[in-house]
């Protein structure tokens, strides 16, 4: 919800292009909340997602896969602690898994672990995303140490870290043996709107040149491998740990 969701849309899509797509329920915000979500606590907010997981979203009847929270730069504020313990609550209710975006740089992952433990979610279903926005080992270790899975999924966007840490990063987890534990991807969606057109172009030239839906495939994977990946850590990180993630 407040990323301008189109179910049907992306179904379309998928039925177009052959591509299995995985929809998610939850409330993605950094602070703000809309005056419905505000007059509701947490099992109210928690009811919205369990809604949709057992009915389907936006009346198409296609059902979520997983719950998605977030945290950014202003931290575990009250209205964000109320989304991250809903969540928590719609997923021990319908053993569906969480996605949480996180802010390393703000420290967020193990308070945001924290929560989901207090609320009782196994460990082994949250996957904190873009954990890779970090290069610092220590923090990504305690993170890892809570049981959880990390995203190491925004390659491209070097305003948060650039693709030669981001690759170090990953080749440093994968000799400490943490294959099992890690996704890889790129945060990139084809149809964002998050900047207006003319700021996205400049953005797109100036600060994040390889940001792409394929920078991971054409670049990246490649390079990993040269430097040492190998072909069973990436079938790993690429096809057993999403399988086993969605489909606890």
């Amino acid at each position: 919800m407040f990323l301008h969701r189109d179910a049907a849309f992306s179904k379309r899509v998928a039925d177009e292009a052959g591509l299995n797509v995985v929809l998610a329920t939850g409330v993605y915000t950094y602070d703000h909340l809309p005056q419905f979500l505000l007059n509701r606590d947490e099992d109210g907010v928690a009811a919205i997602f369990i809604h949709e997981i057992e009915n389907g979203i936006q009346g198409t009847g296609i059902k979520p896969a997983f719950i998605k929270c977030a945290a950014d730069e202003p931290g575990i504020t009250p209205n964000v602690e109320k989304i991250h313990r809903a969540a928590a609550r719609a997923a021990r209710q319908t053993g569906l898994p969480i996605m949480a975006h996180s802010r390393p740089a703000s420290g967020t992952g193990p308070e945001q672990m924290r929560i989901f433990v207090e609320e009782g979610v196994d460990p082994g279903t949250v996957q904190i995303a873009h954990t890779g926005d970090t290069d610092d080992l220590d923090y990504i270790e305690r993170l890892l140490e809570t049981g959880c899975w990390i995203g190491m999924d925004r390659y491209g966007l070097d305003i948060f870290l650039g693709t030669e840490q981001r690759n170090a990063t990953v080749l440093a987890l994968l000799e400490r043996g943490y294959a099992e534990r890690m996704f890889l991807s790129q945060d990139y969606c084809s149809t964002i709107d998050w900047f207006a057109p003319e700021i996205q172009a400049y953005l797109k030239e100036n600060e994040v040149p390889d940001w792409s839906m394929t920078f991971l495939f054409e670049k990246v994977i490649p390079e990993l491998k040269e430097r040492g990946m190998t072909d069973e850590q990436l079938d790993q990180m690429m096809v057993a740990n999403p399988q086993a993630w969605l489909g606890r």
